[in-house]
């Protein structure tokens, strides 16, 4: 008798979902809508506490698992999800986002003729409660250790996941792809950025109602996320030097910053993210 091996997807979409499951079947029905149809996807309900899970259990496709969790942030439920993935190439996808039609053809090929590639991305559109394209700069190391320029929304591969021990559960306030996107960029792999707008967006009126806009909202979890991420990856910063200056005065102001002027900063923080 001759055994039948599985067939394996050649792409894993993998989603972290928190309190976000009414955004799921609009994101499903862009993947769906995929002119490459070898994938699967992984959705990982984080401990939703709102309809999440039962909107999530009502979901059937021979191409869809679902797995729930208790709440453990971002960063787990995109590492559970990886786990449980079969493809070589993942793709990380939000809850609340969307991608054009061609975009997994268009990604699988550039990974199929580059085999030196860590992470293929694309530009950027916003939808929701602003339009307009999401503006990011051409990659560069320098521009990278400046802030993020690579959208969470990418493909990378799974061996390179496991060989950066996947999403740092250090960065529990967020920007975990940040700091995912700076360890494969310590393994000496390309970034390529397809000149097309692919990736869709959502943002919110009210920033409360996503993470990052939480975020933004608390100046001490953006600094003390932005040391963690230098710390992780000091020896990357230090190829560029004002970059590694930078952050070792960010480094130093912080810890001698005097606890009444951190309440203070603090309060303009909150104000500045809240009126608009």
């Amino acid at each position: 008798m001759v055994e039948v091996m599985p067939v394996k997807p050649a792409i894993s979409i993998v989603c972290p979902c928190f309190n976000h499951g009414r955004y799921v079947p609009e994101m499903l029905a862009s993947v769906h809508a995929q002119s490459f149809p070898d994938y699967e996807v992984i959705i990982v309900n984080d401990g939703s506490t709102d309809g999440t899970k039962k909107i999530l259990d009502n979901l059937h496709h021979e191409k869809l698992t679902v797995i729930h969790t208790q709440n453990h942030g971002p960063a787990a439920a995109r590492n559970t999800a990886i786990a449980a993935t079969k493809a070589p190439l993942i793709f990380n996808l939000d809850a609340d986002d969307k991608i054009a039609p061609s975009l997994l053809e268009k990604a699988f090929a550039v990974f199929s003729t580059s085999p030196d590639l860590g992470i293929v991305h694309s530009e950027v559109q916003f939808f929701g409660a602003r339009s307009g394209r999401f503006e990011l700069p051409p990659y560069s190391l320098t521009a990278m250790l400046q802030d993020n320029i690579i959208h969470s929304t990418a493909l990378f591969r799974k061996e390179d996941w496991k060989a950066v021990s996947g999403y740092s559960d250090e960065l529990i306030y967020g920007l975990e792809d940040y700091d995912f996107w700076l360890s494969i960029i310590e393994l000496g792999r390309g970034i390529y950025k397809i000149p097309e707008d692919l990736i869709f967006y959502r943002t919110y009126k009210n920033l409360g109602d996503c993470r990052s806009g939480k975020v933004k909202k608390c100046r001490r979890k953006i600094i003390r996320t932005q040391l963690t991420i230098f710390r992780r990856h000091e020896q990357l910063f230090k190829a560029c030097p004002e970059e590694y200056e930078r952050m070792l005065k960010l480094k130093k102001v912080w810890e001698n910053e005097p606890f009444a002027v951190q309440w203070l900063k603090q309060i303009y923080y909150s104000l500045r993210y809240t009126i608009r």
